[in-house]
């Protein structure tokens, strides 16, 4: 059958590509062979949202930071992403683009054959298939056989990143060129190449010719070419991404000092949009006459809301205020950092929204707002907030940034940028695949004062640390800094007096909560748990699940769960304390494997990393309490 590239039935909507179809990633094409993604073309046709560019792009120079930093620490005076532009470099960010993509360029790869007759066997590596023209598989070389000829499966990969066929040898200590694969045993050690000729046998063995590998070891890892550490994608899932007006926003001056004043408290809702929209406010001489006698009788209340409704805020000592609550110059790198990590979730909760209160008023019927009245309660038992709520078009961008080869860490592999030219003629760039889209979302906020119990009970902090702090989200917020997320990044839980400790924790507890509700949405919303995502908001101690795009379909089964069974999802969570392998995972593991917390990688954004039943079902020895222990 003559070669054919395209293929109708091979159509993916964008979500599916973002996963599967990456450049420098191989798959079983429709027509019959394996292919490898080359590259991906621009989507010429896109309407959706537009996206802040230099927001992608600083949100994909944070990842690879912190991808070298850890690399690192694992490897002194190491850089595990040395293909991507340096951390030095002030023009780094032109060098990146953005693409959303809507074409997957591919060719056949491996063209490594074997040929199909049991008599023979031949391997070979074959010349690249004209479209249209030269069969493929072809022709046996050494016998002729085209009938079930098929591409040798196997490829060599390397942890900077570096593949390369199965080729055979090139020939035999006594000359013989013709070779087929010995791949009877069960380990990729013991396949063996062996001569056709003289039946000499040779080793399965390749080593890494990539001239810019660091690595002293070039020996490179024979896989299956769609094994799961062939090609590992690496990404950032930003829920409300930056539009081009919300950066316009963003670019005030005063836009840091607003967000992080307005999110203390500082400032109302209504005085951050007039600091970042850049209004000014006449203010007639009446109002400050009442403003002043106000103040005079003592009704600093009354008059507190007529100054936040007419007169502009006192920028400077807003600064002030602020740099005193955090710690933090206001106009620093990491004050901006801050800000832009918190308000996320403030413009979150300014989308439509579907909360308790409004169902409870709009009941259709007396079952149904006494259904609608057991909410609080039930939710309140599971230390979750009465703000629970439903996002009905919760903005969500994928950015595609990298992959790695081999291992999923950068204490296991390089980090691998996408390049290429978004059209003919444009310089080489390193490309970054952006896929936005919309999806309804159940918003989850954790009870703050519970987790405050709960950390204090397991001493994590003690009380007055927190009172100290302003609370428990002020805490972490001084603990943690401005989103480098390196007390959050630990493979395994900081040793006890670490300081990194408290955060730990606390983000595995989040986390593991995530998890839990998503497995028990999974049984009432229709969707399977591989078709539900997490997105987690540390700062704000809030978690989302929504569906990502995968093949289950369901319009408005998150709404449905709000409004007939959200006490039953949350009642599941809370009861399904155990697990397939108890009592060995509960003992052995923390409570955390494929039978109870982990999900399939689609859904957790963290790579299961940082999770533990301990953590909402206490310890089997009683030495740390449960999130949910009914005595907390």
């Amino acid at each position: 059958m003559a070669f054919n590239p395209r293929n109708d039935e091979m159509s993916r909507d964008r979500g599916q590509v973002l996963f599967r179809f990456r450049p420098g990633q191989t798959f079983d094409h429709r027509g019959g062979y394996t292919t490898q993604v080359i590259q991906l073309g621009r989507d010429e046709e896109f309407d959706g949202p537009s996206l802040d560019r230099d927001h992608l792009v600083q949100e994909a120079m944070r990842f690879v930071r912190r991808w070298r930093a850890a690399g690192r620490a694992f490897v002194a005076g190491s850089d595990r992403a040395p293909e991507f532009p340096g951390d030095q470099d002030r023009l780094g960010d032109r060098h990146y683009e953005v693409v959303v993509p809507g074409k997957v360029f591919c060719r056949v790869w491996p063209r490594v054959v074997r040929c199909s007759r049991a008599g023979c066997g031949h391997v070979w590596t074959a010349g690249d298939p004209r479209p249209g023209t030269d069969d493929w598989p072809p022709a046996c070389p050494a016998c002729g056989g085209v009938v079930g000829n098929r591409q040798l499966q196997f490829v060599f990969a390397h942890k900077c990143g570096e593949t390369s066929p199965m080729y055979p040898p090139s020939k035999c200590p006594r000359g013989h060129t013709r070779f087929r694969l010995d791949d009877r045993a069960s380990r990729f050690r013991d396949f063996r190449w062996e001569c056709m000729t003289c039946g000499f046998p040779l080793g399965v063995q390749w080593s890494c010719s990539n001239s810019s590998c660091s690595y002293p070891d070039k020996f490179m890892n024979p896989l299956l070419h769609s094994a799961g550490t062939a090609h590992v994608g690496h990404g950032l899932t930003l829920v409300n991404v930056t539009t081009t007006e919300e950066a316009t926003r963003q670019s005030n001056p005063l836009y840091t000092a607003a967000v992080l004043g307005w999110w203390l408290g500082e400032i109302t809702e209504d005085e951050f949009r007039r600091l970042t929209d850049g209004h000014t406010v006449d203010v007639p001489d009446e109002v400050v006459e009442s403003i002043r006698v106000m103040e005079e009788a003592g009704l600093h209340d009354q008059a507190r809301a007529l100054r936040a409704r007419f007169m502009p805020v006192e920028v400077d000592h807003l600064r002030d205020r602020v740099g005193k609550a955090l710690g933090l110059d206001a106009g620093s790198d990491d004050a901006r950092g801050l800000a832009a990590e918190l308000h996320t979730y403030r413009r979150v909760l300014n989308l439509e929204r579907l909360g308790v209160p409004r169902l409870q008023r709009e009941a259709r019927n007396p079952e149904r707002r006494a259904l609608y009245e057991r909410y609080p309660e039930v939710l309140a038992a599971a230390g979750l907030s009465r703000d629970t709520c439903l996002v009905s078009d919760l903005p969500i961008t994928y950015l595609a940034i990298g992959y790695s080869r081999t291992g999923f860490s950068p204490e296991e592999a390089d980090l691998v940028p996408y390049r290429g030219r978004v059209s003919r003629g444009a310089p080489e760039k390193t490309l970054l695949y952006a896929h936005p889209t919309q999806a309804e979302a159940l918003l989850f906020p954790v009870d703050r004062d519970r987790v405050s119990r709960w950390m204090v009970r397991n001493e994590l902090v003690s009380q007055g640390a927190l009172d100290d702090a302003g609370g428990v989200a002020q805490w972490l917020v001084h603990q943690l800094g401005p989103s480098n997320g390196q007390a959050l990044s630990h493979e395994v839980r900081p040793a006890p007096g670490h300081p990194d400790l408290p955060v730990h924790e606390l983000f595995g507890l989040l986390h593991s909560l995530s998890h839990q509700i998503l497995r028990a949405l999974a049984v009432d919303s229709g969707y399977s748990e591989t078709s539900l995502s997490e997105y987690l908001f540390p700062y704000d101690l809030a978690f989302a699940v929504y569906p990502n795009g995968g093949s289950d379909f369901s319009l408005g089964a998150m709404r449905t769960v709000l409004e007939q069974n959200l006490d039953a999802v949350v009642s599941r969570a809370v009861d399904n304390d155990s697990c397939l392998y108890d009592p060995n995972c509960m003992i052995t593991n923390e409570g955390a494997d494929h039978g109870c917390l982990q999900l399939p990688e689609t859904a957790c954004q963290s790579w299961n990393r940082n999770l533990s039943r301990w953590h909402l079902f206490g310890s089997p020895d009683g030495s740390r309490v449960g999130y949910w222990d009914p005595t907390l």
